[in-house]
């Protein structure tokens, strides 16, 4: 929630961006420390129009400034710094213990349903690669090595789907 700290002119430029995540953290912590702040688009600004017809600008078109208080920059700042420094979240994949690269190991509950084989193949980290992509569509996918041949199982009823994500992978084309 964004509070009016009164004139336009006492107000200073504590960040601006595209980052949402930084953005929502940012609010909170100004908000739960009771320091206030004029949050708005980017480019929300009142500029007049440009007499150019094709004008150039610095500024990005999306995205979010955060104002604050000139009295209130030192602690929005200390705040800033430490929502800065702090690592991303959920960035980086797990690491697989697998003993066979691209073939995933953990079968939570809901894989067990997954009995349809919509491919197969002598390419493990393909097998792996295709889970992987069918779990990002939310279709439950698990693949399993026997031999040298590797082969993806999903629930019968993600089957049609599952295929033709699969054909979209494999085959390179675009859907029809």
């Amino acid at each position: 929630m964004a509070a009016s700290p009164g004139p336009e002119g006492s107000l200073i430029m504590l960040w601006a961006g595209e980052d949402s995540v930084l953005h929502s953290s940012l609010i909170e912590e100004l908000d739960a420390a009771g320091i206030p702040f004029v949050d708005r688009p980017t480019g929300d600004g009142q500029v007049p129009p440009s007499a150019d017809v094709l004008p150039i600008d610095w500024k990005t078109q999306f995205g979010f400034e955060v104002a604050v208080p000139s009295s209130n920059r030192e602690a929005a700042e200390k705040i800033l710094e430490k929502l800065l420094d702090q690592e991303p979240t959920d960035m980086e994949l797990a690491a697989s213990d697998s003993a066979q690269p691209g073939i995933a190991d953990v079968k939570p509950s809901h894989l067990g349903a997954a009995t349809c084989a919509v491919w197969s193949g002598a390419d493990e980290t393909r097998a792996g690669f295709l889970v992987e992509a069918l779990k990002e569509n939310e279709i439950p996918a698990r693949a399993e090595a026997r031999g040298s041949e590797a082969t993806v199982y999903v629930p019968p009823e993600e089957e049609m789907l599952a295929r033709e994500i699969i054909r979209e992978i494999v085959e390179g084309a675009p859907p029809a």
